[in-house]
């Protein structure tokens, strides 16, 4: 009796290790994907901080001004100052979304899911554009334009399910494409908005040093007239720190944009001996600094 009551379960417990046995031929896809359109999420904040930084920058050199001060009028001429860099970071946005597409598709192709960041996959779009920066050209040139397209590309054929099986000829063929883009979100990264949190960041501790100097009280009663000074050196200090992490964010993120062009090379040549795999040395390092780059920014 106990024997007829378990054999109905045998197929249905055949068709689930066959679907195990799928997912886990893709598993090292299916996280790749994960974490590259994590790192896409995790580069956005680069974009509105742009302005952000900016604005904070012209506030502190506000303070130390001659004649009135306004912190209303300052704080608005601020913004109208630095709204020149809301469409630069919008277009800089712009490109983290085509790797997210991109990303999001190797999730689907996989067939498995993903053991990191499930549940921030989603469907991305946006539109690319051109910007420059003091100058310096970031997202104007045609290469870039056309690396964005072909990962675009692949992720329409996905979501139209005209393509519905990932071959190693696709991983190859978004290779180089791949590496334009990530290299264009560096550029963005490391020139645009770490210069200007870098110049932020010199007015500030300039500003530091002023509060500091302007605190100095001869006698005891002459601490009254110093102690706004001491009272606005902490909030100052706070502003100091949050820049300095915001660069080390920086740093992190380029530390994992330069993993994950290694990690999807690593995917398409091991491509032919990936079944039953479940973990790729390369997808497992650019996986673990994703994840080091989302423990720094939750500090």
């Amino acid at each position: 009796m106990s024997n007829r009551l378990r054999a109905p379960w045998l197929p249905a417990a055949i068709a689930m290790s066959l679907l195990a046995g799928c997912a886990a031929q893709m598993q090292p896809v299916a996280d790749f994907g994960a974490s590259a359109n994590h790192l896409a999420g995790a580069y956005k904040p680069f974009t509105t901080g742009l302005e952000d930084s900016c604005e904070q920058q012209q506030r502190t050199v506000a303070l130390s001004a001659p004649g009135n001060y306004d912190d209303e009028v300052v704080w608005r001429d601020a913004r109208a100052f630095c709204a020149q860099y809301k469409r630069a970071g919008a277009e800089a946005a712009a490109i983290a979304d085509g790797l997210s597409a991109y990303a999001v598709a190797l999730v689907r192709l996989s067939g498995a899911r993903p053991t990191v960041f499930d549940s921030e996959i989603r469907q991305a779009s946006g539109e690319l554009g051109a910007m420059t920066h003091d100058g310096e050209p970031v997202i104007a040139n045609q290469e870039l334009n056309v690396a964005t397209k072909a990962l675009r590309a692949t992720a329409l054929l996905v979501v139209e399910g005209r393509l519905q099986t990932l071959t190693k000829s696709t991983l190859q063929e978004n290779q180089a494409p791949l590496e334009v883009v990530v290299n264009a979100m560096k550029r963005y990264a490391d020139k645009i908005y770490d210069h200007q949190l870098t110049d932020t960041r010199a007015v500030l501790i300039g500003e530091h040093a002023s509060f500091v100097a302007a605190s100095n009280a001869a006698t005891s009663s002459d601490v009254p007239r110093v102690l706004p000074w001491r009272l606005a050196q902490p909030g100052l200090r706070a502003d100091i720190d949050a820049n300095r992490l915001a660069h080390d964010h920086v740093l992190a993120f380029d530390e994992a944009a330069d993993a994950l062009v290694k990690a999807h090379a690593d995917l398409a040549a091991n491509f032919d001996t990936l079944h039953g795999v479940l973990q790729l040395k390369q997808v497992q390092d650019f996986v673990a600094k994703v994840q080091a780059l989302k423990a720094s920014a939750a500090l």
